[in-house]
């Protein structure tokens, strides 16, 4: 600004000093506006109670010169002019012909009133055309590095550049440069391409950040890149069954497109086996196709690549042939044990039974000691799912020395008795006979044989070997001892000893049971003694139930209802209840009278009052006696007492 400039300023500003008190305002202060070069762009500024001695100003770039005061344009700015009504306070700035120089901020003031803020004007250049890209014009390697140009090509203000991997900003770039010609260059880099990147399609766009003025514009470069073979392999395990048909398929993903084959490891390819592109096919399985193959893919590329199928044919089990069907072992042997070997796809599951029997042992089959039980036949079963079962016998023999099985040892019996020992022996080859000897008091052992003075020896076959029973009859005193029972064969002997012991006979006392006591009992209010309806129960002891007594006759006393012990008397003894009053001609019985009260004599229930017995006399030579002293008066007494004296006896 020139010194004549400031002294303008300065003198406006004295004049206008003088005013700022009066009110003048902003009715619109200026906007920042973007504008194409060659066009005419107006900036707006207006007041409201301007006054005639109140100047207004423009301010522009370069450095906020003195554009106009007033109406009045400096010379510098020829394409400048205020337009608007200056009456109404209206000093609009219009730029024709707009050039890159006019880019700046603009201020629009007066001296009454304090400084709005800066409007900035952009002029925009457009850039000369697309972008440029360089790098990667032949096709990379995997592992390769990338390294991508890209130069815009003028426009201002200078476009901002930036690199798109399809749709997504890809941010591996190095910071934009502006160069001496006036464009801008950014570059993509990647330290190693992939398979991944291969049509990969970069692109760059340049944005010069006015898009309602100028359109973005962009390059792009698709991407090639040479990988090696990848195989894919959708199933790496094939099951079949034997005699069925089946596919072995490989993918493979390369660039270029490689070469693929197929190969059996460890073996050749079957000799039906077709290949059909990356796919190979067996026609009809069997068992010895089963294995691992091998696709192989190549292109030019390293590695080449490898993909592996298990192919597993399925077929039954079966078992070997090599095993015996008999197997012979000693007695007593430790660890004995039988392996079934069997072959199948699926693996078998190989157990061991006995014959017709459902408790199964694992594989192989183990004895931790070998017993004559053991012996029989046993059988290999091996299972597989979706098969049915393979079976083979195999029969074991143990032979050895005899076992005499464990019973009792010890036999006791009374003078005059009989005595039985048996002795039961298992063995393999049997023994020919089995012998018998007693070891008395004296130490003496004596061979026993069948005789007429009361010894008998019965030997005969049983399902586990032979089995023998020493027989005593009329047993005497000196007949107690040690008998000892053996049996020998061609391994060894085996020996058991049984104790005799022979009781001498001594007399048992008798004991005297007390019979129970009968209870009777009537409900009230069921009529009295001779209604002939009474509720009379008897306990029967033995049987533990309740036995319904027959009711006493009208013209008799209760006195005359004999015991009926069943248990404890013969049957034969007495005769019933009712064949006794059968046989009575006049069906009378002696009744004391102070024994029963009457019916009517009490005012509630009728109730009978019965004296229980005596207990049983301690001798069995004393008769029993009833309270008073008195002896049996008719005949149903004389049945009690007997009845009483025979319960009493046993």
């Amino acid at each position: 600004m020139t010194a004549a400039r400031r002294w303008i300023v300065l003198f406006i500003l004295t004049i206008g000093w003088s005013s700022y008190a009066k009110g003048a305002s902003y009715r619109t202060t200026p906007k920042s506006v973007a504008v194409l070069t060659g066009r005419v762009v107006t900036l707006g500024c207006s007041f409201n109670g301007l006054s005639s001695n109140d100047p207004v100003i423009w301010e522009g770039p370069p450095d906020f010169t003195v554009v106009s005061s007033g109406t009045a344009v400096f010379k510098p700015f020829n394409r400048h002019r205020i337009v608007g009504d200056t009456k109404t306070g209206e000093y609009n700035l219009e730029i024709r012909d707009t050039t890159i120089s006019d880019t700046g901020d603009y201020r629009c003031f007066t001296t009454s009133v304090e400084k709005a803020g800066d409007a900035t004007l952009t002029v925009v250049a457009p850039m000369d055309g697309a972008p440029d890209i360089t790098g990667a014009e032949l096709p990379l390697t995997a592992g390769d590095e990338l390294l991508l140009t890209c130069r815009s090509r003028g426009g201002y203000p200078p476009p901002q550049l930036t690199w798109y991997n399809g749709s997504q900003p890809y941010r591996s770039t190095r910071p934009a440069q502006p160069q001496d010609t006036g464009g801008t260059d950014i570059e993509l880099f990647t330290p190693d391409v992939t398979r991944w990147d291969n049509g990969a399609n970069f692109t760059c766009v340049a944005d010069q950040g006015f898009q309602n003025l100028v359109k973005t514009k962009s390059a792009s470069r698709i991407l090639r890149v040479h990988y090696p073979p990848i195989v894919i392999v959708p199933s790496h395990s094939v099951h079949v069954l034997e005699g069925r048909p089946t596919n072995l398929t490989c993918y493979v993903d390369a660039n270029p497109r490689a070469i693929i084959s197929w190969k059996k490891l460890g073996d050749v390819l079957p000799l039906e086996s077709v290949q059909r592109g990356s796919t190979l096919h067996i026609p009809k399985t069997s068992r010895r196709d089963s294995g691992v193959y091998q696709c192989t893919a190549d292109n030019g590329v390293e590695p080449t690549g490898v993909g592996s199928v298990s192919l597993q044919v399925f077929y039954p089990p079966v078992i070997e042939t090599t095993m015996d069907a008999k197997v012979t072992v000693m007695l007593h042997r430790e660890d004995f044990s039988l392996n079934c070997q069997a072959e199948g796809n699926p693996k078998p599951h190989t157990r061991w039974r006995r014959k017709d029997t459902s408790l199964y042992w694992e594989n192989p089959l183990r004895f931790h000691r070998v017993r004559y039980d053991v012996e029989g036949t046993y059988q290999c079963v091996a299972t597989s799912d979706g098969f049915p079962a393979a079976k083979r016998d195999v029969r074991i023999d143990v032979v050895g020395q005899p076992q005499i099985q464990s019973g009792s040892s010890f036999v006791s019996t009374r003078v005059g008795g009989s005595a039985r020992f048996h002795c039961d022996v298992t063995a393999d080859p049997l023994p020919d006979r089995i012998t018998w000897s007693m070891s008395n008091k004296l130490g003496q052992e004596i061979n026993l044989v069948t005789t007429n003075n009361g010894i008998s020896i019965d030997e005969r076959p049983s399902p586990d070997g032979r089995s023998s029973v020493l027989s005593l009859t009329d047993v005497r005193e000196d007949d107690e001892g040690t008998y000892i029972c053996k049996a020998s064969n061609m391994f060894g002997s085996h020996h058991k000893e049984i104790r005799l012991a022979v009781v001498k006979a001594v007399a048992v006392p008798h004991t005297k049971p007390v019979p129970p006591l009968p209870k009777y009992a009537r409900k009230p209010g069921h009529g009295t003694n001779d209604s002939g309806v009474e509720d009379l129960l008897e306990l029967q002891e033995l049987d533990g139930t309740l036995k319904p007594r027959p009711p006493p006759r009208t013209d008799k006393e209760w006195t005359a209802v004999g015991l009926s012990y069943t248990g404890l008397a013969h049957p034969a003894a007495l005769p019933s209840y009712s064949s006794l009053e059968r046989q009575r001609p006049d069906g009378q019985d002696i009744i004391s009278p102070e024994s029963i009260l009457e019916e009517g004599q009490g005012e509630d229930a009728v109730t009978v009052q019965v004296d229980p017995p005596m207990p049983p006399p301690k001798s069995r030579q004393k008769m029993w006696k009833r309270r008073g002293g008195r002896g049996p008066q008719n005949h149903h007494e004389a049945e009690n007492v007997l009845n009483e004296i025979q319960a009493e006896s046993l």
